[in-house]
Order: structure tokens, then C-alpha cells, then sequence
């Protein structure tokens, strides 16, 4: 038998082929969203909970390096030739003890010149001093004219700036010789030479040593904004805050610090402030230029609504939510959390404490108006530990 192919069949066909999987498709999905809606009749065990509130030490961390109270950087005040040090690197130092010794010869020289112009505008001035009263004891007599007395007014006054210049020279004199000897302005520790004995130096040849203190220190650091925020309202303006720091290793230092600045604004960058906190360092263990973990704690408690992290949905950058349960049904609420506590979210905002929380079986949830069967969290934690 033979069969004969038109073209009326082959459209036909091409047309089945095109028309079965859309209906197929069209079934599939009808089939499913019943499945859907069957499974959304269907009641899904979940456990409940209400939030509960949990008294807080507000604290932060932050990371913070360490800085002396007092860093100078000795430079020569006068030039000269460095002929002496008086200290081994690394050694303590106490304020006002001799460092270094700049060659004095020409500083002693230029004081006793200064004092030799002193002595002589000082005779001079007598002198002139001893004419002016003659002069007047003459006047008074007519024996010498107005312009005789004028003349030798002059010369006392033209005497006695002089000698107040050569005065003030010898001042200036003493100091520059003064400053030959180099003493340190603060008790602290002295680094390494920069500029050793034998060079000329001046005021331009830079640092010859830095000394840096190390009782007390500071350690500086920047806190996010939130933190400070918290922190600020937690505390009495910060007097009240301990801190805390931690060595690499992971040992706390036994000293407890205390703010002792905070900037006036949040870099507009980094969305943090600068703050800085004081140390006892009796022991010279914290040394400047270090990195140390700070940890913050205010004293005042605070209590805040917490729910479990376990139970949350969604990511820092688009937000939590959670499901709650309303007329047995699952309503999605977006929350806003800050802190974690005990593997607790802190809320800030977008529930109440009256809210049914589904706090395990979230996974049962398929979407909003799902029904819900509720186990309460109380019950099933008396059936976990009975082995039910």
C-alpha cells in the first residue's frame, strides 16, 4: 500500500509540532501552580517565638596603633661642630639632661665680648651722667648757655641706649652659648643617631635624635559611625568608657584606658571618627607604632529587642526580613539590626514585641500567605530535650 504525502498533511504535522509542547507547556505549568496552590493549603509546621529583650553593655572594636604622648625631634639651635653625646641609643632619658655638646669656643668668645661693651657704655654712661648734673649746677649760675646742658643731656641719653643695647647683646650672647649644650625637653627614650660627633650642623641639618615618651601613651583609632552613635548613647559622653586593647597574640594588656579625644565630624570617606584613648604604661609594654585591637564597653545598660540570626532572610546589602505569623498565615516583615548579641540580632526597627516570629522551619515557607501550623518555641524545646 502506498501513501500519498500532500502538503496539507505536512502542514498539519508542523503544525502539531509546533502546537503540542506549547499546550504541554501550558499543562506543565497549570499543573504546577495547582501543585503550588495545594501545597500552600497545606498546613507547614513551624516554631514560634515572640522577641525577647536582653540587657546590653553596648561595646565596639576597632583596630589602633599606638603613639606617644610626646615625640620630639632634637635639631641643633646654633651652628656648630657636634664634639659630644652624653647617652647610649635606646636609653632612657630624663628632661633637662645633657645629650649633646656643640663647640663652645665661639659662643664663650662672643659672651665676653658682650660683657666687656656692657662694662664700657656702663662708664661711659657715669661719665656722661657726672657731666649732665655739673651742667646743671652751671646753669643755674649762668656760666655755661642752655645749648652746654642740652649737649650733655644728649650725650647721658645717646650713653644709656647704648649700654641697653650692649645689654640685651650679652643677653643674646649667653643664650646662643646656652644653647651649645643640648638637653632634652622630656623624660622619654632616645632613638637612634641621625648626625654623629665631628659634623657641623645647624638649624637646617634636621633631626639629630628623636626622643619619644612612654608614660602615658595614646592609642588611636577610628570608629564607625554606628559604633560612636551607640556608644555615645550608652555612655556620658564617653567619660565612662572603658578600653581595652589586645596584643597579636591575643593577650588583653591589664590597664584600662580612657577617651581623651574624639574629632568634631565622621570623615565624609570612610564613615568614621577619630578618636584617641590614654594609657598607663608603667611597664613599657605598649611601644609606639604598634597595631592592637581596641575593644570598647560603655557601663550604662541598655535594653534591646533581639531575635535569633538563624531566623533571619537576606544579606546586609539588601536587608533582613523575617516571616511572622498572622491569622495562621506567613506575613514577611523587613527588620533593621545592628549588633549581634549571644547569636542574637539587636532590631532596631520592623517588629513589635506583641510579633509571632517563626524561629525554626523557615524552610518550609514557599511564600507571603502560606498556612502555618505553630509549634510554640517552649513546647519544643520541652519535646527536643524529652527525645520526642
Amino acid at each position: 500500500m502506498k501513501f500519498k504525502i500532500t502538503r496539507k498533511k505536512v502542514g498539519i504535522g508542523i503544525l502539531l509540532i509546533i502546537i503540542v509542547p506549547i499546550i504541554y507547556n501550558k499543562i506543565s505549568g497549570q499543573i504546577a501552580a495547582l501543585i503550588q496552590r495545594q501545597a500552600m493549603l497545606m498546613p507547614k509546621e513551624v516554631v514560634v517565638d515572640t522577641p525577647h529583650t536582653e540587657k546590653v553593655n553596648v561595646s565596639a572594636e576597632a583596630t589602633g596603633r599606638v603613639e606617644a604622648k610626646y615625640s620630639v625631634d632634637i635639631v641643633a639651635r646654633v651652628p656648630g661642630f657636634l664634639i659630644k653625646k652624653y647617652f647610649k641609643e635606646g636609653d632612657f632619658v630624663k628632661k633637662g639632661q645633657l645629650i649633646f655638646k656643640i663647640d663652645p669656643r665661639e659662643y664663650q668668645i662672643e659672651v665676653n665680648n658682650s660683657l666687656a661693651n656692657v662694662n664700657q657704655y656702663s662708664a661711659l654712661l657715669k661719665n656722661a651722667q657726672q657731666e649732665l648734673n655739673r651742667a646743671n649746677a652751671l646753669i643755674k649760675e649762668d656760666l655755661i648757655s642752655r645749648s652746654d646742658v642740652d649737649q650733655s643731656l644728649a650725650t647721658r641719653n645717646q650713653n644709656k641706649a647704648l649700654l641697653d643695647a650692649a645689654r640685651q647683646q650679652y643677653e643674646l650672647a649667653k643664650v646662643n652659648l646656652s644653647y651649645t649644650d643640648i638637653k632634652s625637653p622630656i623624660d622619654g627614650r632616645i632613638g637612634k643617631v641621625n648626625i654623629t660627633e665631628g659634623n657641623y650642623v645647624t638649624a637646617t641639618s634636621g633631626s639629630l635624635v628623636n626622643i619619644s615618651s612612654t608614660n602615658p601613651v595614646y592609642v588611636s583609632f577610628s570608629l564607625k559611625g554606628d559604633d560612636y552613635v551607640n556608644l555615645l548613647r550608652a555612655s556620658n559622653k564617653f567619660k565612662d568608657v572603658q578600653v581595652k586593647v589586645q596584643f597579636d597574640g591575643g593577650q588583653w594588656y591589664d590597664k584600662t584606658g580612657t577617651i581623651d579625644f574624639v574629632d568634631n565630624k565622621i570623615d565624609k570617606n570612610s564613615g568614621s571618627i577619630s578618636m584617641r584613648a590614654v594609657f598607663d604604661n608603667t611597664k613599657g609594654w605598649l611601644v609606639p607604632g604598634n597595631y592592637m585591637k581596641v575593644k570598647l564597653t560603655a557601663s550604662k545598660v541598655i535594653d534591646y529587642m533581639t531575635i535569633p540570626q538563624s531566623c533571619t532572610k537576606g544579606d546586609p546589602m539588601s536587608g533582613y526580613y523575617v516571616w511572622v505569623v498572622k491569622d495562621n498565615k506567613a506575613v514577611r516583615k523587613d527588620i533593621e539590626v545592628s549588633n549581634s548579641v549571644n547569636n542574637n540580632w539587636i532590631v532596631e526597627s520592623g517588629l513589635d514585641y506583641n510579633d509571632i516570629v517563626v524561629v525554626s522551619g523557615i524552610q518550609n515557607i514557599a511564600a507571603e500567605g502560606q498556612k502555618l501550623k505553630i509549634i510554640d518555641n517552649e513546647e519544643y524545646i520541652k519535646n527536643l530535650n524529652a527525645g520526642k
